[in-house]
């Protein structure tokens, strides 16, 4: 994230400084399409914007293919795609996890400091 307000509260709100760029995942299994809905409909950690023209969002932690802590962001727009999962972190998960469009990627989400639920998502 290039834009300073958003990597400071990204560090400051998640604790991580992230990578400039986010890992897009688009989830297809009804299953996990369900489970990302009951997900955007929690509080989570919100990134609130401070110039005009940008919006709101909320994060949750994550645990990425059960080994690489980052965070899903989920922009709060009307118009966003309801299978479109976005994930931060602090390398670029592309290359740390050896990723390919259409790889499987798993995702645990800490809903209340404990992970309790996880989907996947295909690479975009």
């Amino acid at each position: 994230m290039s834009i300073p307000w958003v990597r400071e509260q990204f560090i400051g709100k998640l604790g991580i400084d992230p990578y400039p760029g986010t890992l897009n995942l688009e989830i297809k299994d009804s299953h996990d399409f369900d489970k990302l809905k009951e997900v955007k409909n929690r509080a989570g950690i919100e990134i609130t914007p401070m110039e005009p023209g940008f919006c709101s969002a909320k994060c949750f932690h994550v645990l990425i293919c059960g080994k690489v802590k980052g965070a899903i962001l989920i922009p709060l727009v009307e118009d966003y795609s309801e299978s479109k999962l976005e994930i931060i972190a602090s390398e670029r998960l592309k290359d740390l996890l050896s990723l390919k469009v259409g790889d499987i990627v798993p995702i645990e989400i800490d809903l209340t400091n404990r992970s309790e639920d996880s989907l996947s998502g295909k690479g975009i």
